[in-house]
């Protein structure tokens, strides 16, 4: 039990807390058969290359498997709701389920009827054109037969995770991308999505301009959410990574990763921050399958935060990420389906990307256009067009029975239908056997490493520091009890504020500052101070006394100080060799800075049985130790084995008290992707 409690009136070492911020723990187709009405929907009909092959080879499949989630438990579905809405939004996706079983049976059946590979290859454009329109499969827009390129899924083991990491300039459509791709899934024809309410997974929202005088609307539709803020111009709707997931057939699941995106309004810094919380979520994952770019077809220039990104994650990932990066391009009608003007940007900088050999062709490039769904969102949300609107784009029935401009049905008709195809070949190329899983423990990198060790700084520092607390019991044979870490799950998201007073309790003659957590989402609940000023934490350090002394004998604590100090100066050498990216500040060194401060403020105590002064003592020594391998590193230009990093991580994450913190902060995590996740079921 500690024996005393004061709280401290004074500190003597500040630091740089909003540093401390920057440097935490971050919390193929087959051409579709279109009557054209004139040469631009002739056109339409006969984009892209050469198509996939419809053929699937079963044996492939047999041997190909995805790597089940074993991360996240991503089985919570959302909460039941009585309303009307609720109800017609699970009709809805009891329909996409149904028709993903549908598609599935067709495919089975296809792979029997068709012929093999080597004699599809054989065909000509047009003989191919023909195989697929009389396949027995779903129908297209103009309710011709349209082959479904969607795998056999029978093969996979339950509950596999697809993950696809969506990134892109704030504004692209992440979003709404989304919420097309599910409704183009649901729906296989235009006037079928006509006919009734739109899927929205998340909200929508966007602007429009209406009548004579061009006013503003701004389109919303679906629930509120608070991850998506509509209100603010410039800014990234979406304000936290969020999963999507929704089921394809009933063994595989598309895990979609919404992202905040890329130059914010608010500054370099909150692209930092964004930056950050993307890398902290997707550790949270055992694997990706896929980091989808999503871009506009039109750019005169991409931007350089993009440009930023992009290295930055590729670089964290490792060079084995080239296999799973795909392109996808909204907003594409106008450029024909292609990536327009944004290709020869695109082939630039990736010629300039740290990482070479990342593939840019047809094969993993998707254009998709969401015109036509965001005419029916409007149109549902009670937009009125004037004469001029009408007479250009005529009114699209949402119900039936209500007949419109057949030259604006074709348009719509081919838009939809082009965007379902292109979704097929999209999810047969997540499906297929071409893309491999990217695990976790493949991802090699300085940058990885390093956020691996930013998990860490705590719980090994906090460590270290109470062996030295035991082993200065010990060495002076006091007949007292030593200290135990306790660390305690938080419900919600805390963190620790350094300006203000902190609570102090005396275990065993070392006086101790207890954590008094603070709740902070847009202004503190406990204190004024600013919300740079508070380092959000993962648990709840505390402490108790301990008559256990087998475990913690001398020799074994020495042994474990020695191997902390030991990585930890390896750690040091990593920093002083790399330079952080988001930070030129080392974050163990400032750690390790602020931790004596506190201790110094312990040393003027009146109290000659206070051992905060040689416990100060040795952090100082530590501390020297530590600056003095880094320069060392830095005079001799001595190369890092990343091997050995990952060897060091893995060997301290075993020690006991350490172990205990981790498992703390990973359960946290765990918490925080299934309340950031929404199931389609």
């Amino acid at each position: 039990m500690p024996l005393s409690n004061e709280k401290s009136t004074h500190t003597e070492e500040q630091c740089n807390i909003s540093t401390a911020l920057a440097i935490s723990t971050p919390q193929a187709t087959s051409p579709v058969k279109i009557e054209s009405t004139s040469d631009k929907e002739l056109l339409y009909s006969q984009i892209g290359s050469t198509p996939l092959a419809t053929t699937v080879c079963l044996s492939a499949l047999e041997t190909h498997s995805h790597t089940t989630d074993h991360d996240v438990n991503a089985t919570a579905s959302l909460p039941k709701s009585t309303s009307a809405a609720r109800i017609r939004r699970r009709e809805q996706n009891k329909n996409t389920i149904e028709r993903m079983n549908q598609i599935k049976s067709q495919v089975l059946s296809t792979l029997k009827s068709t012929s093999s590979p080597s004699s599809d290859d054989q065909l000509n454009p047009m003989q191919r054109q023909n195989q697929t329109e009389n396949s027995p499969s779903r129908l297209t827009a103009d309710n011709t037969p349209r082959k479904s390129l969607r795998p056999n899924l029978s093969c996979l083991t339950p509950e596999n995770y697809i993950n696809i990491l969506l990134l892109g300039e704030s504004g692209v459509g992440k979003s709404t991308f989304i919420n097309a791709l599910v409704n183009y899934i649901t729906f296989e024809s235009f006037e079928k999505a006509s006919c009734t309410k739109p899927v929205v997974v998340m909200p929508v929202s966007f602007m429009m301009t209406v009548g004579h005088h061009f006013e503003e609307k701004i389109v919303t539709f679906g629930d509120e959410d608070s991850n998506e803020d509509h209100h603010h111009p410039g800014q990234s709707v979406t304000q936290h990574c969020r999963s999507y997931i929704f089921p394809i057939g009933t063994r595989t699941k598309i895990r979609f990763i919404d992202t905040p995106g890329m130059g914010d309004t608010r500054g370099l810094i909150q692209d930092d921050i964004n930056m950050q919380h993307i890398l902290s979520f997707i550790t949270n994952l055992s694997h990706l399958n896929a980091i989808c770019i999503l871009l506009k077809p039109n750019e005169s220039r991409l931007n350089i935060v993009l440009r930023s990104y992009f290295d930055r994650l590729l670089k964290f990932l490792g060079e084995n990420a080239r296999h799973n990066i795909i392109f996808c391009f909204t907003n594409t009608r106008a450029t024909f389906f292609a990536p327009g003007d944004t290709a020869p940007l695109l082939k630039k900088m990736i010629l300039s990307c740290p990482i070479k050999d990342i593939p840019f062709d047809k094969s993993n490039t998707f254009c998709f256009d969401s015109e036509s769904f965001r005419y029916l969102v409007a149109v549902r949300s009670g937009i009125e067009f004037d004469q001029y609107q009408k007479n250009e784009y005529q009114q699209i029935a949402v119900r039936s029975g209500i007949e419109f401009d057949q030259y604006q049905k074709n348009e719509y008709q081919q838009s939809w239908t082009i965007s379902v195809t292109e979704s097929d070949r999209l999810l047969q190329y997540f499906c297929g056997s071409t893309l491999k899983p990217y695990l976790q423990n493949e991802w090699r990198s300085v940058e990885h490493a390093q956020f691996r060790i930013s998990q860490l700084i705590r719980p090994m520092l906090e460590t270290t520091r109470n062996l030295f607390r035991n082993l200065l019991l010990l060495e002076r044979h006091q007949p007292i009890r030593l200290i135990n870490l306790c660390p305690m799950a938080l419900r919600r998201s805390s963190a620790i504020c350094y300006s203000c007073e902190r609570i102090r309790t005396s275990y065993s003659n070392f006086w101790i500052f207890q954590d008094d957590l603070h709740i902070v989402s847009d202004q503190c609940d406990k204190c004024k101070c600013a919300r740079q000023n508070h380092v959000e934490v993962d648990y709840d350090l505390q402490y108790e006394l301990s008559n256990d002394m087998e475990r913690q004998s001398s020799p074994n604590m020495n042994e474990s100080a020695e191997q902390l100090k030991i990585t930890i100066i390896e750690f040091a050498q990593l920093y002083a060799n790399s330079k952080s990216i988001s930070s030129q500040t080392d974050p163990i060194l400032f750690a390790l800075k602020r931790m004596i401060a506190e201790e110094k403020q312990f040393c003027c105590e009146n109290d000659s049985t206070c051992l905060n002064p040689f416990l100060y003592d040795k952090l100082r020594n530590f501390r020297e130790e530590y600056k003095q391998a880094q320069e060392t590193s830095i005079l001799t230009d001595s190369s890092i084995d990343l091997s050995n990093i990952y060897e060091s991580i893995e060997n301290i994450s075993t020690i006991y008290e350490i172990e205990k913190q981790m498992s703390l902060i990973k359960q946290k995590k765990e918490s925080f992707m299934i309340t950031h996740e929404r199931e389609l079921s």
